[in-house]
């Protein structure tokens, strides 16, 4: 019996059975505490019972569909490729589900504007899965951060060398660097812009494609009251540490910093004191935070997220669909 004052776990159901969907189960399973995954949907029965199985969840569906109409299922992580985003999107919405989407959301401005619209008339929360923002170091970094005297200057970049092969090269399917890992580090620069009170405009947009080829690297460089170099590639290792430099100091965000678990102050910053480098070390591959963060905003109600507005995913999405436009000069 459930306890008197205590809400019910969500129930999520997955739509999508790929590496990304099993992180997923996995993390919010054996490390969430406010919900769990109960089902899982794919295009054919037999992969949707084979991952149930294997993770060992109790609804198996082989369409979508049958997901969207399930009477045991709260809210929907969508992970099929991006391409087909909004229609499943779209689906689940009108059929009453909370819709927590992989990233890159969508690619098309119009579609999220419309998607948001969509979930707002249901009464339903649809928001962008960027995990980084729900890391435990990362909101503590962010709390911080209107303590530090003038912030000057963000470098971050994403990028790594997987086989030249699959949708990550497939201009029909929207691959490419820009969209596949250039999100992360526009939404660390939209974050702290948000955060400090400082606007965001439009970027410049340096791509590395041949006609006909997808970008296989991006650039994005910001001016104003906090200036950016943001990268991304998907045929080169590119630095994995972020850092935000000001007079005189320096933050950084080690290791990988889209997983964010240590961040260090170097440098004098007077007058104010950083009490501490920020150290929170998350178990599995932290998606349980991003999980937990939804879990509590359907329980509060809320139809947006202090931590993943839909405002910042529109601000990304248009940095990304405005930088990859086919009327852009392309370098190659």
């Amino acid at each position: 019996m459930q306890a008197e004052g205590k809400a019910a776990p969500l129930r999520w159901g997955i739509a999508g059975a790929g590496a990304i969907a099993r992180r997923f189960c996995r993390d919010v399973n054996q490390h969430a505490s406010l919900g769990r995954v109960v089902a899982i949907a794919a295009r054919d029965q037999a992969r949707a019972d084979s991952f149930a199985a294997e993770q060992g969840l109790p609804h198996a569906f082989g369409s979508y569909q049958a997901l969207a109409l399930s009477p045991e299922v709260d809210a929907v992580y969508v992970a099929v490729i991006h391409p087909q985003h909004a229609p499943l999107i779209r689906e689940m919405l009108l059929a009453g589900k909370h819709v927590l989407v992989e990233k890159p959301a969508v690619t098309r401005v119009d579609d999220w504007d419309e998607l948001v619209a969509l979930a707002r008339q249901h009464k339903v929360l649809l928001l962008e899965a960027m995990k980084v923002m729900c890391f435990p170091a990362m909101r503590t970094l962010l709390s911080r951060l209107p303590a530090l005297p003038g912030p000057l200057s963000l470098r971050a970049a994403f990028g790594s060398a997987p086989p030249r092969e699959g949708k990550l090269f497939d201009p029909a399917l929207d691959g490419g660097a820009a969209w596949d890992v250039g999100v992360y580090p526009l939404w660390l620069y939209a974050a702290f812009c948000r955060q400090l009170g400082l606007a965001a405009g439009a970027p410049e947009v340096q791509l590395q494609r041949a006609p006909g080829e997808v970008d296989l690297s991006a650039r994005f460089v910001f001016g104003g009251a906090l200036d950016a170099e943001l990268g991304a590639s998907i045929v080169e290792d590119l630095d994995k540490a972020a850092s935000l430099t000001g007079a005189g100091w320096t933050l950084v965000i080690e290791g990988k910093w889209w997983n964010p678990q240590r961040v260090c102050l170097q440098g004098e910053v007077p007058p104010i004191s950083w009490p501490q480098d920020i150290v929170q070390p998350v178990e599995g591959g932290g998606m349980q935070h991003e999980a937990d963060h939804f879990a509590r905003c359907v329980q509060d109600g809320l139809l947006d997220s202090p931590w993943l507005p839909q405002a910042l995913t529109r601000q990304v999405l248009g940095w990304v669909e405005a930088g990859l436009a086919p009327a852009r000069p392309a370098e190659t």
